[in-house]
């Protein structure tokens, strides 16, 4: 038996709804799932998807499908054994069927030289994205009602820079095939860094912003078929704002690109770290058109030789990864068990990001349209004279972006 995503192979929601009109309220989240969840049932290559694994489901109990949330990817993942697979790749030709798959983190260099307090200088990431002068020329943003799912390995809800930011937890159960509420814990100790870059009291950039923790990668490893249910989930969440995720596949996964479409297209921004493994190199989804992707620089505003970066060419269109850049060698955070720790990654940068997109969304109260947000965070960017593909639009501030 193996496990599979199947969904239209041609099919493309961003092509077919108008993507620059989506906004981040509530009232809005629930309009716009449903018009994607529509989109799907007139789909008529969907529709053949649902009557054949019904069919399937009717004539042999080995053919399982897992639990659906909400509908927005337009994907069922499936078990069942691999003669069924190629059976339906055979009845229908349209279908799109790609067999499951680890997705892992993004590993950083991880410094162990714990510190039970920092200095000025060692929170060095606040002021080279301009934070620290923007809040003492009297801005007052903290991300206050705004919702940040952390797709990752967990989070030390414990840690003193994180006390009352985790609202509530999440993983996969592996029996039930069902995401559940679960106690706040990390399984490996990157989330909780990733974590505090986004609002912890003193490392984050968005205090007051809150945390959905969603176990994607336990231990550091997850399967594909899991990331297309959490974002089928986070669909339902309408608190969610924004997915921070510090995982993927080690190429371009073209199958992806869609899916994370749907994200945008209810109202959730993808901010994803596009991998360490340098120029050439870049993840999957970070590397998907719709994603926000970032990279990393270091304390003297230069792109971190690890940061990955490259160009993506699909259907004759070509696009850079990533899309702009933030602090991510030698960035302190909060580590599992209390402290802090300096490490190197684009997944120290993403979390950043993240923040800064959700003092955008702060100020404008949620009302501002999906692609506008993303123009807010691109268009803010220092020049910081690299070439395109390694800087993408360049180091993320937050004083042009406010």
């Amino acid at each position: 038996m193996s496990v599979y995503i199947i969904r239209p192979k041609a099919t493309s929601l961003a092509r077919s709804l108008k993507l620059g009109f989506r906004k981040f309220t509530p009232e809005s989240r629930k309009a716009q799932v449903a018009e994607v969840v529509n989109f799907w049932q007139e789909d008529p290559v969907h529709q053949e998807i649902e009557d054949w694994l019904e069919d399937a489901q009717k004539d042999t109990s080995e053919v399982a499908k897992y639990p659906d949330y909400s509908g927005i990817t337009g994907a069922s993942v499936v078990e069942m054994p691999d003669e069924e697979a190629q059976r339906i790749r055979e009845e229908l030709p349209n279908v799109l069927i790609l067999r499951d798959q680890p997705i892992e983190l993004i590993q950083p260099q991880r410094n162990a030289d714990t510190k039970d307090e920092l200095t000025k200088n060692e929170l060095w990431h606040l002021d080279a994205i301009a934070l620290n002068i923007a809040r003492q020329n009297g801005f007052t943003g903290t991300g206050k009602n705004i919702t940040i799912a952390v797709l990752d390995t967990g989070i030390d809800s414990t840690h003193p820079e994180l006390q009352g930011k985790v609202t509530e937890s999440y993983s996969f159960n592996d029996r039930s095939k069902q995401i559940q509420l679960t106690i706040s814990q990390d399984t490996d100790g990157h989330g909780t860094h990733v974590a505090g870059l986004i609002c912890g009291k003193q490392v984050g950039v968005a205090p007051e912003t809150k945390l959905i923790d969603g176990v994607l990668i336990p231990r550091g490893t997850g399967n594909l078929s899991n990331f297309v249910m959490w974002l089928d989930w986070l669909a339902l969440r309408v608190d969610v704002n924004i997915a921070n995720i510090s995982a993927g596949l080690p190429t371009y996964a073209y199958e992806m690109s869609d899916v994370i479409d749907t994200l945008l297209a209810v109202g959730i921004l993808p901010v994803c770290a596009v991998g360490n493994n340098g120029r050439n190199n870049t993840r999957t989804p970070a590397n998907c058109r719709s994603s926000v992707s970032v990279g990393a620089t270091n304390f003297n505003s230069k792109v971190a030789g690890f940061s990955g970066s490259g160009r993506i060419s699909v259907n004759n269109h070509s696009y850079d990864v990533p899309s702009l850049v933030a602090p991510g060698e030698g960035v302190y955070s909060s580590v599992q068990g209390g402290g802090y720790e300096a490490w190197d990654g684009t997944s120290m940068a993403t979390p950043i990001v993240s923040g800064v997109a959700a003092l955008i969304l702060e100020k404008y109260s949620k009302q501002i349209p999906v692609l506008d947000l993303i123009d807010g965070l691109l268009t803010s960017c220092q020049d910081l004279g690299h070439d395109r593909e390694r800087q993408g639009k360049g180091l993320i501030q937050v004083t042009a972006a406010l």
